[in-house]
């Protein structure tokens, strides 16, 4: 049957934040694709992937409800790393094809980001497939923002021969994955590949400051470390000269930049470049001490421990305290940049209630005011219908002189369900783009 009027061609978009190469591998290695293939929740236990032109591929997926959905198909054209064509469609219990999908998938660079077009096109489905093909486009855009995780997750690592550069970016603003990396406190809860632990002796954040500390092996080697601090620009880049070894190890010498970039949905991108002085000398850290996977298993520590901190976001306006109170307090000025409340009246114990529609699901907020001091502060508790956890936000004012600092916490999120749909990056992404953009622009209105 043709199924040209129930499915049409469809094409999706993507924009990940790491380079060509690492976006096709991939789309072409099979231990990579069984990390991110199929909807949330499905697993890839059998993952054959054959990248050449004629090869074959056959994917078993797991659904949550541990049914298998078999997979085959094959390639059709492969320029690396410009495109992929490829046919794939659902197997019967006879493992012949329910139908049959053309997939086009291009892959543009752009100042080290990767733009991935996915276009797709029924070429023939057999009775019964409609099932199937209904959740096409849910199931790639799931499958899809798996894969931007996943890349995210990898982090990148490159350099030249006498470079080592680890990168990754966090679901947190720049002010926040500073604060975790230059103070002391929170630096010996993460620092290190996993299984160390550290004592930091002193750690001076300034130029000419001092940092020493010793790393402590999962076997019980320890690790000194001196460095020196030569530049500190805070919240966008640290430079220092480090100096350390294993106990009765070679020495560990280069020059270190910390770089922290504010991305547009409020997360960080992070890089650590390690110059060496010379190929010997990275050559010998990458082989003795693991440097490059101790450097992402590291980033990966950060990573959990920004993730398990309350959200923050925070902006500076050009406007008075009593207007933004106003701005976070009053109904008529909520709806227009916050959220269409029906009822709204800043006292605790009151209580209110909106819903918002997101892919295609409508999810209804259940909240409840809890503390007040005009002017000043605004907290909620934030929950949602239907679903586990609760959190609270709170809205905080800092008048300096003829501006108004506005503070945004939303603590608790590791209390909601692990979706997708909860994730940190969501709200961060969510709360940078109400306090970043829409409160900004009302009162750009209202002054």
């Amino acid at each position: 049957m043709s199924t040209k009027n129930e499915l049409p061609e469809m094409t999706l978009e993507r924009v990940f934040d790491a380079p060509r190469e690492l976006v096709f591998k991939a789309w072409t290695e099979p231990a990579r694709l069984a990390q991110w293939w199929g909807p949330r929740g499905f697993t890839s236990p059998r993952c054959e992937w054959d990248p050449r032109s004629g090869g074959l591929i056959r994917v078993d997926m797991r659904g949550p409800n541990g049914v298998i959905y078999p997979m085959g198909g094959a390639y059709r054209e492969i320029v690396a790393p410009e495109r992929i064509v490829f046919t794939a469609g659902a197997l019967d219990a006879n493992g012949e094809l329910l139908f049959e999908i053309l997939n086009t998938v291009t892959f543009a660079e752009n100042d080290g980001r990767t733009t991935l077009t996915l276009h797709t096109r029924v070429l023939r489905a057999a009775p019964g497939a409609e099932k199937y093909l209904n959740g096409h486009k849910a199931g790639w855009s799931q499958s899809i923002d798996r894969l931007g995780g996943i890349l995210e997750a990898a982090g990148e690592v490159a350099g030249s021969d006498r470079e080592i550069v680890i990168s990754r970016i966090f679901n947190a603003p720049a002010e926040m994955v500073w604060d975790a990396m230059t103070d002391p406190a929170q630096v010996v809860q993460w620092w290190g590949p996993r299984g160390f632990t550290t004592t930091i002796e002193e750690m001076d954040v300034r130029p000419g400051g001092v940092w020493r500390h010793v790393m402590h092996g999962p076997d019980g080697v320890n690790y000194p470390n001196h460095s020196l601090f030569t530049v500190v620009e805070k919240p966008r880049r640290i430079v220092y000269s480090h100096g350390g070894a294993r106990e009765g190890g070679p020495e560990a010498a280069f020059e270190a930049t910390w770089t922290f970039d504010a991305l547009d949905d409020g997360r960080t991108k992070t890089t650590i470049r390690m110059v060496f002085p010379s190929t010997q000398a990275r050559d010998t850290v990458v082989k003795e001490y693991g440097a490059i996977e101790g450097g992402k298993q590291t980033l990966e520590r950060l990573a959990e421990k920004l993730d398990a901190m309350p959200l923050v976001v925070e902006r500076t306006f050009d406007a008075p305290a009593e207007l933004l109170w106003k701005a976070i307090t009053e109904r008529d000025r909520m709806r227009e940049w916050f959220f269409d409340l029906e009822e709204f009246t800043p006292a605790p114990g009151f209580e209110f209630r909106f819903a918002v529609e997101y892919q295609e699901m409508n999810y209804v907020h259940l909240c409840r005011v809890t503390e007040v001091i005009t002017g000043r502060k605004l907290a909620f508790t934030w929950r949602y219908e239907g679903y586990d956890g609760d959190s609270l936000v709170t809205f905080e004012l800092f008048s300096e002189g003829s501006k108004t600092r506005v503070r945004l916490t939303h603590d608790g999120l590791e209390t909601f369900p692990p979706i997708p749909e909860f994730s940190r990056r969501n709200f961060l992404n969510g709360w940078t783009m109400l306090i970043g953009e829409s409160l900004k622009k009302y009162l750009g209105r209202s002054g």
